[in-house]
C-alpha cells in the first residue's frame, strides 16, 4: 500500500505548532506520514551590506534544528506510532506546492491560521489563502489553540446551486472513509428568499448522492452567510466544516471579500477546503 502523506507547513510559531499536533492525530487516524515543511526566508541583500558567506548554511542549520525538535515532540505524544519527516527549503512556497501537487499520495495539507498579529497574519493568514488557491489536495486550517478531540460530526456548507457540477462527491466520500462521522449539509438563506423549491431539489440530490453518509440537511436564515455558518457550528457542535470554493476565478477572488476568506482567517473550528 502506498503511504499517504500529510503536509504541515510551520514557521515554529505557537499557532503553527498547535496545528502540527492536530495534524499528528489526523495522521494516526488515517495512517499517514507527516511531512513538516519550513520555507527558509533569507534576508534581502543590499549593495552596501552584503550577506555573510555562511548565512545560507546557518539559516538551513537553524531550521533543521527546530524541525528536529518539533519532530521529537510530535513522536513523543501518546498514541499509535507516528512517522515524521522534515524538510527545510529555500524554494518558494508555491514551488513546493507545485511539487506536492504531482504526488498522488498526499492526503491533505494541515496548517494554522490567525487573524491577528503582523507576523502571524502574514504567514498564517495570506499563506493559508495561497495554499487554498494552489493546492490540488484538501487543505485543513486549524484555529489557534484548537485541540483534536476526534471527528464525529462534519458540516458541509453548500449554496444549493448547480450541485451536480460543483460538489466533489467522490472526494467527500473518500474523506469519510477514514472517520466514523455524521454529515450535516448546511444552507444559509437570506431573509425573505424565495427559492426554496430549487433548494429542496438540490438538497435532495445531495442526499441521494451522499446517501451512504446519511446526511441531514440544516437550513438557516441570516443576512450574513458567515454569521449563519457560525451559528450552525455553535448549535451543532461540529468538529470540522467543509467549504467549497466553487467560483471559476476563485484564484483571484479569494483575496477579495468572500465567505471562504472570512472563514479561513477567523475559523471557530477546523476548516477543510475542497476544490
Amino acid at each position: 500500500m502506498v503511504m499517504r502523506h500529510i503536509i504541515v507547513p510551520t514557521d515554529f510559531s505557537a499557532t503553527s505548532v498547535n496545528a502540527a499536533f492536530y495534524a499528528a492525530e489526523i495522521a494516526r487516524s488515517v495512517q499517514a506520514e507527516l511531512l513538516l515543511l519550513h520555507a527558509v526566508v533569507l534576508p534581502v541583500t543590499v549593495s552596501e551590506v552584503p550577506l555573510p558567506p555562511d548565512s545560507y548554511e546557518i539559516s538551513i542549520a537553524e531550521a533543521n534544528h527546530s524541525l528536529a525538535e518539533l519532530k521529537a515532540k510530535l513522536e513523543a505524544t501518546p498514541g499509535q506510532r507516528l512517522s515524521v519527516t522534515c524538510k527545510a527549503t529555500t524554494n518558494s512556497f508555491l514551488g513546493e506546492i507545485e511539487t506536492f501537487n504531482n504526488k498522488k499520495e498526499i492526503f491533505a495539507m494541515i496548517m494554522g491560521t490567525s487573524g491577528a498579529g503582523a507576523t502571524e497574519a502574514f504567514f498564517l493568514g495570506s499563506f493559508s489563502l495561497t495554499a487554498a488557491k494552489h493546492l490540488h489536495h484538501p487543505l485543513i486550517v486549524v484555529p489557534p489553540g484548537y485541540s483534536f478531540g476526534g471527528i464525529r460530526k462534519i458540516g458541509l456548507a453548500c449554496d444549493m446551486h448547480n450541485v451536480t457540477e460543483t460538489v466533489p462527491v467522490a472526494a467527500i466520500k473518500a474523506f469519510f472513509d477514514h472517520f466514523d462521522a455524521r454529515l450535516e449539509l448546511l444552507y444559509v438563506s437570506k431573509p425573505g428568499e424565495r427559492m426554496y423549491p430549487e433548494v429542496l431539489t438540490e438538497s435532495k440530490f445531495m442526499q441521494n448522492s451522499l446517501a451512504g453518509l446519511h446526511p441531514q440537511v440544516r437550513i438557516g436564515t441570516n443576512d450574513d452567510t458567515k454569521e449563519g455558518l457560525e451559528e450552525f457550528v455553535h448549535k451543532s457542535g461540529l468538529d470540522l466544516l467543509i467549504l467549497l470554493p466553487k467560483e471559476r476565478n476563485f484564484v483571484d477572488r479569494i483575496f477579495h471579500k468572500s465567505i471562504t476568506k472570512k472563514m479561513v482567517l477567523h475559523p471557530e473550528v477546523p476548516i477543510m477546503i475542497l476544490h
